[in-house]
């Protein structure tokens, strides 16, 4: 019996000596990417809605990239906040269910800024809220401290880049979407045909505008300011050239112009500042700055986004050259 109980104690010391073992060397082992390879690499984001007539339902439903975004992110929280992995649709409808907190699948994808949850509780992520975190970065933020989600909403344009199902969906296929029943073949069958679509958009080269630009229609203590356009532009897409989600939502050649030439239609040979703004404020319109608070604002304003040194803001001679006094003899 003593020998028994002898077996049995170096047995259980020995499965505890390996046990440790296993959780040192699993410590000391590097971090191994987690990525669900059983998910779909894409899926169909249908705007579902419990009636037919849902305000939204007819709207082109969203190729998303489940794989791409898997590798962005730490948690899979972020977007999966209750803990388990089904899909969006199954609490978020266009009308909102009970289970969501009558919160809509509009909202819950499109809400710039989601409250901060209590200390222990996940918060979710919308679409737009994590985007929006993206363009924080130095090398987005000079754009898009100018140009908000809010001012691109009011262009139709903004949508289309997320919303970018293949227009050979059927009508039939849209309402089973719209309904979530439909079948899983169709569904892969469609993302496929979209993601193959899909083609990458040759951008206007710097050399496409002008070199450099002379900025001097309301110049008056200080001598035109010489603008190195093509510098800018340079820069800019110097910093944009390997990152996937301005290539993703950059979808039209002159879209870079847009940034400060922001209402002109998109065109290589935009109109100039001063077709909108005036020397000074219109009473008609005086939500539209001066020409002069136009151009400060535009250029400030991005140079503080991306951190650029130089010019300092209170260097006027930086960027103009003081105007010789006229002689009055």
């Amino acid at each position: 019996m003593r020998n028994g109980t002898t077996l049995l104690l170096l047995a259980a010391v020995a499965m505890l000596s390996a046990a440790c073992l296993t959780t040192r060397e699993a410590l000391a082992a590097p971090a191994q990417e987690v990525v669900d390879y059983n998910v779909s690499p894409t899926r169909i984001i249908f705007p579902v809605g419990e009636k037919p007539n849902s305000a939204g339902v007819g709207m082109r439903p969203t190729v998303f990239n489940h794989l791409v975004h898997e590798k962005k992110i730490d948690n899979c929280l972020s977007c999966h906040h209750t803990g388990e992995t089904k899909a969006c649709t199954t609490c978020h409808t266009m009308e909102g269910k009970a289970e969501g907190n009558f919160i809509t699948l509009t909202k819950a994808m499109h809400t710039p800024v989601v409250a901060k949850r209590p200390k222990g509780e996940p918060t979710p992520q919308s679409c737009v809220s994590c985007h929006q975190q993206q363009l924080a970065q130095r090398e987005c933020a000079g754009c898009h401290s100018i140009v908000s989600v809010a001012h691109a909403t009011r262009k139709t344009s903004y949508c289309a880049p997320c919303h970018n199902m293949t227009p050979s969906i059927t009508k039939a296929q849209m309402q089973q979407g719209s309904a979530g029943v439909l079948p899983d073949k169709d569904k892969v069958a469609l993302a496929a045909e979209t993601m193959s679509a899909q083609k990458s958009v040759s951008h206007l080269t710097p050399e496409d505008g002008p070199y450099k630009v002379y900025i001097g229609e309301i110049a008056d203590k200080f001598e035109s300011n010489l603008f190195a356009h093509r510098r800018h532009v340079e820069s800019i897409m110097e910093k944009l050239k390997d990152n996937k989600l301005a290539q993703a939502f950059h979808t039209q050649p002159e879209t870079l112009c847009a940034t400060c030439h922001h209402n002109a239609p998109l065109s290589a040979t935009p109109p100039k500042c001063g077709s909108c703004h005036k020397s000074t404020i219109d009473p008609n319109q005086p939500e539209r700055t001066s020409l002069k608070a136009a151009y400060h604002l535009q250029c400030m304003s991005c140079h503080r986004a991306m951190q650029v040194a130089r010019p300092i803001d209170t260097s006027c001679v930086t960027c103009h050259k003081p105007r010789a006094p006229q002689r009055t003899d």
